[in-house]
């Protein structure tokens, strides 16, 4: 049967459109662009978060300037992340495309710095340092439940684990900080196994891997010192050991 002019073109234009359209369809968008955006939206709130910490270490209200410099630093942060919002939330890159509560993710991280500027602007100064701990802590969860690991994230839990480890110390002695050196020695072979991402692109990676390694060494002499429940040069490997793991973070960010 023969078809006729007009159906035969019919059944030739009709996929068309469906063609145009896919060639149209844009690519999801680079993870590196992504994660860049992010850090960089990191970096600024890290700034807020040095004021604050500052604020509260002289344990004095905010002063003017502080808490002018906090806000400000604060909402360059919020914009920063309204406009990744925008850009991410509906069209994550690939690695994020199964993660069905990506945007809702994205919305927690914005909900924490309304709490954080709350805070700042009520002249809670720890509080509003408490929610900026907790925005942080959902970057890392974005990134590792997507299976995403990156030696920023590492550091975060290891900076966590010394601190309670300090904690520790003041509240009941060197002999329980002896049983946090294995768990403090382990983030510490996880921060090491992650360097390569870090080293894959960007500067400053020698001054990184540099800081990571006298973290390292560091750690090594608290084991040691825990071992001897020698307090005095536990507090001593302790605060240094700190004092390291926030120079390799922020050389990481």
């Amino acid at each position: 049967m023969r078809l006729s002019p007009l159906l035969l073109t019919t059944l030739l234009v009709a996929p068309l459109p469906m063609l145009q359209a896919a060639a149209q369809t844009p690519e999801r968008p680079s993870l590196v662009q992504c994660d860049e955006a992010v850090a960089q939206g990191r970096r600024v709130m890290r700034e807020y978060c040095a004021v604050t910490q500052e604020t509260i270490a002289a344990r004095q209200g905010d002063t003017p300037q502080q808490q002018g410099n906090a806000l400000k630093a604060l909402r360059e942060t919020k914009a920063r992340w309204s406009a990744i919002q925008k850009q991410y939330a509906t069209r994550p890159p690939a690695e994020y495309a199964r993660d069905k509560d990506f945007a809702g993710r994205l919305q927690d991280i914005a909900d924490a710095m309304e709490d954080m500027e709350r805070a700042l602007v009520g002249g809670e100064a720890r509080r509003s340092f408490r929610s900026c701990g907790y925005a942080c802590g959902l970057f890392v969860a974005m990134h590792e439940d997507n299976g995403l690991e990156y030696p920023l994230d590492k550091l975060f839990h290891l900076r966590k684990e010394l601190k309670g480890a300090q904690t520790l110390l003041a509240a009941k002695g060197v002999s329980a900080v002896r049983g946090r050196i294995g768990s403090l020695l382990a983030k510490r072979d996880a921060v090491l196994a992650s360097s390569a991402h870090f080293a894959s692109g960007g500067p400053g990676v020698t001054d990184y891997q540099h800081a990571v390694r006298e973290l390292s060494r560091a750690l090594d002499e608290l084991a040691l010192a825990a071992a001897t429940e020698d307090t005095s040069r536990v507090e001593k490997a302790l605060s240094q050991c700190s004092q390291l793991a926030n120079k390799a973070y922020g050389l990481a960010l």
